[in-house]
């Protein structure tokens, strides 16, 4: 431990040599290095915190770096990940960084998580949510969790010493799947990194075993007005039960990877759906009918077979998975999502 760096963190009662210390063994894995991560990660760093990994299959656009604070404009079209590492190694080079280039998934997650003490959610869509959710109840690891939107950020650490989870918070998924992510609904950056950097503080709390975690507790804070405002969920026992069941039931496959969905929509007499913004489109696409996630309903499908094959893929993958599994639920059993979405379609054929 170098004493000299953490100079200001010894002279406090509450982390002392003792805590920095602990600060220093500590594991903490951060998936999502965007508006909250970002701001996250330079906190967690700059504490002292001994491995930090970061998990990340994004590429930066110009559209992040204003409020991504780790990156710069000679940063665009690399990978966030080692984007963040090389970063972050330059204000605290004594920590070790662990970078995992990929989106989490169901086959990944579980196998991710373990070795870390702390996980952190900087995700911005609810379908990840709830599965990094329900991997840390699986592995019984404490995560910090935050939202953003517009103005507008929440705060709460998950399953802390066996205590409430997302889903007793938010116990009914495809409500919250609904909720905008910021890149289709806009983020202040100055409330991604007010919450983010909280993101920290809550992991430093949490590793110190501190009495006033935000466990049980969501913080709301609205960045225009200053107010924030504490609220109290309790743990829910069927809410957990549904968590540990997940990786129990076999799914039936609904997203595809870049090799199979390209090799597919080569192949087969298929509907390709873009369900991105315009603005989205005009930078970048594959082809296929624009319709816009909200506009999905509006598709007459009276004129398509149930057997008709649907491919539709977005930015990430979190929408068109959300518009496969509305196309299922209409009957149309083969409706699939671009696993990982065009960012991730594009990296891998450009880079083959």
């Amino acid at each position: 431990m170098n004493k000299q760096y953490y100079k200001s963190h010894l002279k406090l009662d509450f982390i002392a040599s003792t805590g920095q210390q602990a600060l220093n063994r500590s594991k903490v894995l951060v998936i999502g290095a965007g508006g909250l991560g970002c701001p996250c990660l330079t906190a967690l760093v700059a504490s002292g915190i001994g491995n930090i990994g970061i998990a990340d299959g994004d590429l930066i656009s110009t559209s992040n770096i204003s409020r991504q604070t780790l990156f710069n404009y000679t940063d665009t079209g690399k990978s966030k990940t080692a984007a963040a590492i090389q970063a972050l190694r330059s204000r605290n080079p004594y920590l070790l960084y662990h970078e995992h280039l990929f989106f989490v998934d169901d086959e990944n997650i579980l196998q991710l998580i373990e070795p870390y003490d702390v996980i952190v959610d900087a995700t911005d869509n609810f379908a990840t949510r709830y599965l990094i959710n329900d991997a840390c109840v699986i592995k019984n690891k404490p995560l910090v969790y935050g939202a953003i939107f517009q103005t507008e950020g929440h705060l709460t650490v998950f399953n802390y010493q066996n205590s409430a989870t997302l889903r007793c918070l938010f116990p009914e998924p495809d409500q919250e799947a609904d909720i905008p992510s910021c890149s289709d609904n806009g983020a202040y950056m100055i409330a991604t990194n007010i919450i983010g950097t909280m993101m920290a503080n809550e992991v430093i709390k949490t590793i110190l075993k501190q009495d006033d975690v935000l466990s049980g507790k969501l913080l709301s804070f609205e960045a225009l007005s200053n107010r924030t405002m504490l609220t109290s969920y309790y743990t829910n026992e069927l809410s957990k039960n549904k968590s540990q069941s997940r990786f129990k039931t076999a799914q039936k496959v609904i997203e595809l990877t870049a090799e199979a969905f390209m090799e597919k929509a080569q192949t087969m007499d298929i509907e390709l759906i873009d369900v991105r913004t315009a603005a989205e489109r005009a930078i970048q696409h594959i082809g296929g009918k624009h319709i816009p996630l909200p506009e999905l309903s509006l598709l007459n499908l009276t004129r398509f077979p149930f057997t008709q094959h649907f491919y539709i893929y977005c930015q990430t993958g979190a929408r068109s998975l959300q518009a496969a599994k509305w196309l299922r639920a209409k009957g149309y059993k083969n409706a699939f999502s671009l696993k990982n979405g065009i960012t991730n379609f594009n990296y891998q054929f450009q880079n083959s």
